[in-house]
């Protein structure tokens, strides 16, 4: 059998390719799975503004982070969950197998909703809804992945909804208008993990969780005329969020990185003024274990950005359990 110094040069290289792959897996698994506590700094923390008690006769909204791009939305009569995600498998559990939610998790960090709308069927997005729909009776909305995996786990065909661009609804005292986006590339490959949840799947493992249509969703309460987007990816092509106008933005800052051209896009669509980042911390470690930050993220870099490209606009990071009150 000839050494590995015999073969030709092409070849060697050849070879040596798994081992290289290996390694990098090795090095992402050490740099995702170590967790480094993460406290807000004072130039991210939310505006003392939005931690005031509410002024009697102030329309606004109720927001309260439940971790990774999930949040809690109420005008004070409907609650909201955007992408609830309290259940966080560590990497090793996203290798041993497929997941399951933790459902007294669910329960404690989302006791009560009307609706929960999806931005995409990934683990990270949608792991939890299900259950969380069952036990809240509340509407499933999200592309047909997110619908065929509520159906898959018990939830009535009439609590959910398939959502697509250019939708406009009503639920209870929120009117709901929807835009497709797109997935932020992973790796350089466009729509990660894409493919179709049956409406039947059994239990499925993390890459399973497949990718279909990524979904933003701009809200405006009909009883005080509170506006909200929820934008978590970290993308943005022209057009996405035009014609609909909102006092808070809530867009992702992890995987591509923000640019002046998109931030400029994003700000002058939705004419925000007050940001906040999401997807910041990292989901693969549990909620138990405190706030980390994703690795590599340059939250610093993000925020200037935005403040260069609308000096006056009101930026915070909201952490896993915090509340605020963002008026109109």
């Amino acid at each position: 059998m000839p050494s590995v110094r015999s073969l030709p040069r092409p070849a060697r290289w050849l070879l040596l390719l798994p081992l290289a792959a290996l390694a990098l897996l090795l090095l992402a698994y050490a740099l995702f799975t170590r967790h480094v506590p993460w406290k807000v700094p004072a130039q991210h923390r939310p505006p003392e503004a939005w931690t005031r008690p509410l002024v009697a006769g102030q329309g606004g909204l109720w927001v309260r982070a439940l971790g990774v791009s999930g949040y809690e939305v109420s005008d004070g009569s409907t609650t909201l969950l955007l992408d609830p995600t309290p259940t966080r498998p560590a990497p090793f559990e996203l290798l041993a197998g497929p997941l399951s939610p933790d459902e007294q998790l669910g329960a404690a960090w989302c006791p009560r909703a009307d609706a929960l709308l999806v931005n995409h069927a990934h683990h990270d997005h949608a792991l939890d809804v299900p259950a969380i729909a069952r036990r809240t009776g509340a509407l499933v909305v999200g592309s047909q992945n997110v619908v065929n995996l509520a159906l898959s786990r018990g939830v009535q065909p009439v609590k959910t909804r398939v959502a697509r661009h250019g939708d406009d609804f009503t639920v209870g005292t929120f009117r709901v208008h929807v835009r497709k986006g797109h997935h932020t590339d992973i790796a350089g490959i466009s729509n990660p993990m894409s493919g179709v949840i049956p409406p039947n799947a059994g239990k499925l493992w993390f890459w399973q969780y497949a990718l279909d249509d990524t979904l933003g969703y701009h809200l405006e309460s009909t009883t005080n005329g509170a506006k909200l987007w929820f934008h978590p990816t970290s993308t943005w092509s022209p057009g996405e969020l035009a014609g609909l106008e909102a006092e808070t933005l809530v867009v992702g800052v992890t995987g591509e990185p923000q640019t002046a051209e998109k931030v400029r896009g994003l700000m002058s669509e939705s004419r925000a003024r007050r940001v906040l980042p999401t997807h910041f911390d990292n989901f693969f470690q549990p909620l138990q274990r405190g706030l980390a930050l994703m690795p590599g993220l340059d939250l610093d870099a993000a925020r200037a950005l935005f403040l260069a490209e609308a000096p006056g606009v009101e930026w915070g990071v909201v952490p896993a359990g915090e509340r605020v009150f963002l008026p109109r």
